[in-house]
């Protein structure tokens, strides 16, 4: 039926003298004439399939128009033709890359209510990276994360929308929304798309990641997942270990009587240590993290996976003050055995802490091994120490 509406047309303007159906002046005379948005529709879809170029000014002036007009539609038929007609003039736009349309376009988003033209002008806006509506792009995928939409699938649609349109922006302001839609309320097909956008957007989240674990406004769920998408992303093994020296960081400067809370922290911690073994530490700041995690068991009941984990990433990472860090923790254990306050825990402890010793091959370690075998320890642990001691040159 629209077919042979724009036919009809043609062949009325035939008369007139255009030889060349295909010209864009021929459509835009169209255009112009038609009086319902149902013919005006049907020939914007025939310049779509003929793929007519250099049109921006027109689809410019006829959004203009459209925006113009569309409170005053009352037939439903004549809304839903208007409703296409904005979806279809702001992709042609966004193909255009027609950006003094863009002022226009967002009229269009705040004007039309259907979720598909929304969609639309927001991708439109990124298509021809209109930076002037940056932030206020953002602010709707914001807004879309922190409250799930009544109408969750108009919600959606426009979610989708603004995470295609800030990966066509490409810039890093958009990098967070985009984040967080991937680990939102949203349905797979919207968490997928956004997980696909991050890559676009920025090939080294390190900044923005990072700006999560440390920042005062986000929950420890947040910040964990935050690390875990730093773990899993391409960035470089230094960017990943000032990420888990942050984490780690971050995990023992908040403090909760929360118990779920502090199982967070705890995670954050040990997730962070284990960066650290692989992609070693950025900075000495780490060292008296790492004694904490320690001392948090050892010296208290804590978490003895922790002080493990602790002892273990001092043991790989095999520096001067790794060495000397686990030999603060052999003499503390030395004294509490001379002093009779030595448990069956401070036993287990010291079989970890001695390898760990040796394992780091420092010079400085061997006054405080060679002080476990003029002690009361058990043999098994002197043998343990005198092995540690053959490993360090």
């Amino acid at each position: 039926m629209k077919k042979l509406l724009v036919a009809g047309l043609l062949m009325c303007v035939g008369f007139f003298g255009f030889a060349a159906p295909e010209d864009l002046n021929v459509y835009s005379y169209l255009y112009s004439s038609a009086q319902t948005h149902e013919s005006q529709l049907a020939l914007l879809q025939a310049m779509a399939e003929l793929k007519l170029s250099g049109g921006g000014e027109f689809y410019s002036g006829a959004l203009r128009r459209l925006v113009m007009e569309y409170p005053n539609i009352k037939s439903a038929t004549e809304k839903n033709c208007a409703d296409d007609q904005a979806v279809l003039l702001a992709s042609l736009l966004g193909q255009e890359k027609y950006a003094t349309a863009a002022p226009d376009i967002w009229r269009l988003m705040n004007t039309f209510s259907d979720p598909l033209v929304k969609a639309e002008a927001l991708m439109a806006l990124g298509q021809i990276r209109a930076t002037a509506y940056l932030p206020q792009v953002i602010r709707v995928l914001d807004e879309l994360n922190s409250t799930p939409s009544q109408d969750r699938l108009s919600g959606e649609r426009i979610a989708f929308g603004a995470i295609i349109a800030l990966e066509k922006y490409q810039d890093i302001s958009g990098y967070l929304p985009v984040y967080f839609a991937s680990v939102g309320w949203y349905t797979d097909r919207v968490k997928n798309q956004a997980r696909q956008s991050l890559a676009v957007i920025a090939a080294d989240p390190t900044e923005p990641l990072i700006n999560i674990i440390t920042g005062s406004g986000y929950i420890y769920e947040t910040k964990l997942a935050a690390l875990n998408a730093l773990e899993s992303s391409s960035v470089s093994n230094s960017a990943k270990s000032s990420a888990a020296a942050a984490a780690l960081n971050e995990g023992w400067k908040a403090s909760t009587s929360d118990v779920r809370q502090r199982g967070l922290l705890n995670n954050i911690r040990k997730m962070a240590m284990d960066m650290i073994r692989r992609y070693g530490a950025a900075d000495d700041t780490v060292y008296p993290l790492l004694e904490r995690s320690y001392t948090q068991y050892a010296d208290r009941d804590g978490d003895r996976d922790e002080a493990l984990d602790a002892i273990a990433t001092l043991r790989v990472l095999a520096t001067e003050k790794a060495a000397a860090s686990l030999s603060r923790f052999l003499m503390n254990l030395n004294a509490k055995l001379q002093s009779g306050r030595v448990s069956q825990k401070d036993e287990n402890l010291v079989r970890a802490v001695i390898p760990a010793l040796g394992a780091t091959k420092q010079a400085s370690a061997r006054q405080a091994l060679n002080a476990v075998n003029g002690l009361d320890w058990t043999p098994a642990v002197k043998n343990i120490a005198r092995e540690a001691l053959r490993q360090i040159p």
